[in-house]
């Protein structure tokens, strides 16, 4: 087991790594030459598509962490105070989660057309200016942002929910006998015990936003003048991670794709290592 494990795992991150410090010939690596931290200075200084790409990556974790942990939080709120049907409705809002990233990407394309959209039509229903979304470079990747929170909304809202079912009942009951309010009991007894529930959700979205890819993928037209590529209009809504795909499999520039995935690999670490020791409970009960 740990044969395939260091096989599947290992071998090919530290291959990655050694790949981004040369200049890959691709039809022949024999060839390939040592650079360095060439690839990686050329990304930072002269490469406006990865810097796009990193910018767009940032406001994509932001904007999608910003929408799903506090949103998510209080529909699962919401439903703690249902007395009937806290099931169906928990179904229901997970349902989407449950969905193929593709099949949910096709549809909100269609949704967001400029000129057959649902979401246009409902504009113009109510006397408001159509929009260009998907179509405009400023719109396109908080069109994609938008899509990828509503799926992952039901995934925040079930694990709020559970965490706030776990919390042990005395605790509030004891908060009411007190006189305390709602909003009182909440900041003051139900987030500081959900504290190992915030830390993981804040965590895994920020890892997953990272990762990001299918919505961009499939939602974005051709981008960065190259036929097939998504991160468009031109690569305005570019990601680090569609950015190694389009690197590594149709430009291809290998040495350029393993340099943007390492610093994935590395923003992600390093990311996970500082939230969680903010983030750490540092409460018994």
């Amino acid at each position: 087991m740990l044969v395939w494990y260091v096989l599947f795992m290992y071998y090919p991150t530290v291959y990655s790594i050694w790949a981004s410090l040369h200049l890959w010939v691709a039809d022949n690596p024999a060839k390939s030459t040592f650079v360095g931290l060439k690839n990686y200075l050329d990304m930072f200084t002269i490469d406006p598509r990865f810097k796009k790409s990193l910018a767009n990556t940032f406001i994509y974790v932001l904007t999608k962490t910003a929408l799903v942990i506090p949103i998510g939080l209080v529909i699962a709120l919401l439903f703690e105070r249902l007395r009937r049907g806290t099931k169906v409705y928990i179904l229901a809002v997970f349902l989407p989660a449950l969905c193929s990233a593709t099949a949910v990407g096709i549809l909100f394309t269609y949704l967001f057309q400029p000129s057959f959209g649902l979401f246009n039509a409902v504009l113009k229903t109510i006397g408001l200016p159509t929009q260009p979304f998907l179509t405009d470079a400023k719109q396109a990747i908080f069109c994609v942002i938008a899509t990828d929170a509503w799926q992952y909304m039901g995934f925040t809202t079930l694990i709020f929910f559970t965490g706030l079912m776990n919390i042990p009942y005395h605790f509030v009951e004891a908060a009411r006998v007190d006189g305390a309010r709602a909003w009182r009991t909440f900041f003051s007894i139900k987030l500081p015990i959900m504290g190992h529930t915030l830390a993981f959700l804040v965590v895994y979205t920020v890892i997953n936003a990272f990762q990001f890819f299918d919505f961009v993928f499939v939602m974005t037209q051709s981008g960065g003048g190259t036929g097939g590529a998504s991160g468009g209009p031109g690569y305005s809504s570019s990601v680090l991670s569609l950015m190694v795909y389009n690197e590594g499999m149709l430009r291809p520039n290998v040495d350029k794709a393993t340099a943007v995935a390492t610093i994935i690999l590395a923003i992600v670490l390093i990311l996970t290592i500082v939230q969680y020791r903010i983030l750490r409970p540092k409460w018994e009960y």
